[in-house]
């Protein structure tokens, strides 16, 4: 009895001191700054208006999830999110007016951004339109910040 009492005792003191540990770092990263984040950001926009698919892919982690402006299903594999990234490069996409943009810093790895865009391509006039975006971003380990999750849509016609 006294023996299992000593076991509970070691095993309680354990969890509160990995506990306090995991608050103190936790504490000792500050967290990513709006001006940070809005920099990520602009960079995720020049890359989806360079037309190239290669530096579209870059943008996003290996295990990205979400809903893509070109194919309307959610992915949740890498093979159909490069293919939907191909379709988008493919739309000659060369313009992005920011209608609105809202950044929320969730804590020292994560922030999301939300905003709706007026693209247009030059040559490919059809492929005018608004979207709206919701990215997720999360810092890897070397410091890079990829979209891991992300929702693009095209905005609904107002009605008449």
């Amino acid at each position: 009895m006294k023996t299992t009492s000593i076991l509970v005792a070691l095993s309680a003191i354990a969890l509160a001191a990995s506990g306090c540990h995991k608050a103190a770092d936790t504490a000792a990263t500050p967290p990513v700054s709006e001006a940070d984040a809005a920099k990520v950001a602009d960079a995720t926009v020049a890359a989806w208006i360079s037309m190239d698919a290669t530096k579209i892919k870059a943008l996003y982690g290996p295990s990205v999830v979400g809903f893509d402006y070109a194919i309307g299903p959610l992915s949740t594999d890498r093979v159909t999110w490069d293919r939907a990234q191909d379709i988008f490069a493919a739309a000659k996409i060369d313009g992005a007016v920011q209608v609105s943009r809202n950044i929320q810093i969730l804590d020292s790895d994560v922030f999301v951004v939300s905003g709706v865009w007026d693209m247009t391509s030059s040559t490919m006039p059809a492929s005018n339109g608004t979207v709206r975006c919701t990215d997720v971003y999360q810092k890897d380990a070397n410091g890079h910040w990829p979209i891991v999750n992300e929702h693009c849509s095209a905005m609904p016609k107002a009605a008449a």
